[in-house]
């Protein structure tokens, strides 16, 4: 077997049975393997993954210490588990997604176009409606999503009731896509966006850029988002067409609502 044995990619002995199986438990937290969300007790991690005791029970504290389980005496593991959402079902186009975002809506004004945003929707006028909502599914924001909406398109969104996502509250202003766009990256918070998400600066978040059109291909929505990345993981699977060249997506409604920790 070759492995590459260049000095600054040598790793510390023991620290790759660690690392190893801290993914393979996130990953299966995150995919909702756990009854209940319930993990294994220590001897039954040490005997299916072939791990020491050292081993079990530094991992289980990493993941503990990292927000991803808790640990209580005489209770056991629990999973903390965040949300898992559909990609492409998350898109809203076809469907108005079920799972829920937890939405409190802080702010909707009509404000000058940003410059952004009329870079993103070219001629979309010389005022928008800004519309911002955390995703608060707890005594906590997990995002904030600041969405800036096309006028007098979107004119019935400043009143609307917005519902458990966004693409409901579209449905309830009378609004349908015919496409959207994801740009899904990385981020450090910096000290403003800390304080709203109530993380420390410098934590690592999701950042997430969208622009939906509508039903004429017109961009209606530009929406920047800010996601803690502890709290969220997206799910996409495609497959090949019937006549076996593009890639299409397939239902990923197999992916569970395992809701907010």
């Amino acid at each position: 077997m070759l492995r590459d044995s260049s000095p600054q990619f040598r790793e510390v002995s023991g620290n790759a049975d660690r690392r190893r199986l801290a993914l393979l438990l996130r990953a299966a937290i995150v995919r909702g393997n756990f009854p209940d969300g319930k993990l294994p007790r220590e001897h039954e991690l040490m005997r299916d993954y072939g791990a020491s005791r050292a081993v079990v029970r530094d991992v289980l504290q990493d993941l503990k210490t990292t927000g991803v389980v808790s640990r209580e005496q005489g209770v056991g593991t629990h999973a903390d588990i965040g949300s898992v959402f559909g990609l492409y079902e998350f898109h809203g186009v076809d469907v108005i997604p079920e799972q829920s975002t937890y939405p409190r809506v802080v702010d909707r004004t009509i404000i000058a176009t940003p410059p952004v945003a009329l870079v993103r929707m070219p001629g979309c006028g010389p005022q928008v409606l800004r519309v911002e909502y955390l995703a608060a599914p707890g005594d906590y924001a997990s995002a904030v999503s600041t969405n800036y909406f096309v006028l007098p398109k979107s004119a019935a969104l400043e009143t609307a009731p917005f519902g458990h996502n966004i693409y409901q509250f579209l449905h309830n202003g009378g609004l349908t896509l015919s496409s959207s766009e994801f740009l899904i990256g990385a981020m450090l918070a910096d000290e403003s966006v800390a304080r709203r998400l109530s993380v420390l600066p410098l934590s690592p978040l999701l950042s997430l850029e969208q622009v939906m059109y509508d039903e004429s291909g017109t961009p209606l929505c530009f929406s920047t988002v800010a996601l803690r990345a502890d709290r969220v993981a997206f799910f996409s699977r495609v497959g090949r067409s019937g006549d076996g060249d593009a890639l299409r997506p397939l239902n990923e409604s197999v992916v569970p609502d395992l809701g907010f920790g």
